[in-house]
């Protein structure tokens, strides 16, 4: 009897070791400068707290996870390596664009926030882990909305949907003071096609546009699979990330995946479906080539290309000037096809697998990535 007891508490004791002291960290920026970003004026701090400030502080604090347990104020001298982990949430882009169908009277604005949720050691200034958020919002109105209306927006967006993401994801990670393999997306290729048609919509100068890619597919594989991704470096010019934290810049290292993942972009293209007297319909397709290796070993566990079709419907008189528009819509198409293809490690969807692939053998395949993701938890 008395051995079953010393077990038990045994195990409670390493239980109980084995939950991680984290501090919390606030809001931050990273990859984005303030002042290039509208999310400045939500951030305002002119008055005391930001309106950031506080939605997220009251998230915070109904975190229920018992992998760490939460501590709020300035970090303390003399703490071991292990109690020096941060918790921050980062605001690495900020994307606010819009369209004008002009037969329709329409416009379209779409407000895409790109976050990391950082756990860092403030001892070392190393990436402990990071789960990669996107938040995106389509508005529609008769006209491109003012810069009050867009700050407007974003404040109802930082107060729920990225709030809402974000308790969700946290929820349902597990944190490790150490993991023994990472994973993250490593590459982001352009086949010809593609780049061409890239570049044509893209800004110009946009040195970024392979990372916007990479998270699109990062933050569906986290949300999805509840794992850690490392940030996509390729576009940075160190493999780090900086963060302001205790009214200091730290400089966060990345560490190198053990699990590559290499996303080529094959291409877009637009068929027309059906076409009526008054409206048309339109398939907008995107087409993906992913793979998943070990350089260190020299194995590739996952290699398979993937399309995927959007329905979209226009007024024929809209259609007129729709080469001016209809961007977006490949993009559409193409966070289906990550949203979809992420969701396969979980539960497979037969019917989708046969439309984007058509492997009728790809299912062993997704159990090995299952596996992998597993490692990586």
């Amino acid at each position: 009897m008395k051995k079953i007891l010393v077990l038990i508490l045994l195990f409670l004791t390493s239980k109980a070791q084995a939950i991680t002291n984290v501090t919390y960290g606030g809001f931050s920026y990273g990859s984005i400068l303030p002042e290039n970003s509208l999310t400045r004026f939500v951030h305002d701090r002119s008055n005391g707290q930001s309106v950031i400030d506080k939605a997220l502080l009251q998230t915070v604090k109904k975190i229920n996870n018992q992998s760490f347990q939460l501590s709020y104020g300035l970090l303390k001298d003399g703490l071991s390596e292990k109690d020096q982990n941060v918790l921050v949430l980062a605001l690495d882009d900020e994307l606010i664009d819009y369209i004008t169908i002009e037969g329709d009277d329409l416009t379209r604005t779409d407000i895409i926030l790109s976050f990391q949720i950082i756990f860092f050691n403030a001892k070392n200034n190393s990436l402990n882990a990071s789960i990669p958020i996107e938040v995106s919002k389509v508005l529609n109105s008769s006209k491109p909305l003012s810069k009050d209306q867009l700050v407007n927006e974003l404040k109802n967006m930082y107060e729920n949907e990225v709030m809402q993401y974000f308790l969700q994801l946290i929820n349902n990670f597990e944190l490790k003071n150490k993991y023994n393999n990472r994973i993250g997306v490593t590459e982001v290729l352009f086949e010809e096609k593609a780049e061409t048609y890239i570049n044509k919509n893209s800004k110009n100068n946009d040195i970024f546009k392979k990372t916007k890619f990479a998270k699109n597919l990062s933050s569906f594989l986290s949300f999805n699979n509840n794992i850690a991704i490392v940030p996509y470096s390729r576009d940075r010019t160190t493999s780090t990330i900086m963060l302001k934290f205790q009214n200091s810049t730290r400089t966060i290292k990345l560490p190198n995946p053990d699990y590559h993942i290499h996303l080529t972009i094959r291409g877009f293209k637009n068929v027309l479906f059906k076409e009526g007297n008054i409206d048309e319909q339109w398939i907008y397709g995107s087409y993906v080539k992913i793979k998943i290796f070990q350089p260190e070993l020299d194995e590739v566990y996952f290699e398979e290309k993937f399309k995927n079709g959007l329905n979209v419907e226009f007024s024929k008189r809209s259609t007129k000037n729709k080469e001016s528009f209809e961007w977006i819509f490949f993009i559409d198409s193409l966070k289906m096809l990550f949203d979809n293809f992420s969701k396969q490690t979980i539960q497979i969807d037969k019917k989708w697998l046969k439309n984007a692939n058509g492997n009728k053998k790809i299912k062993k395949s997704f159990d090995k990535i299952s596996k992998i993701y597993e490692k990586c938890k």
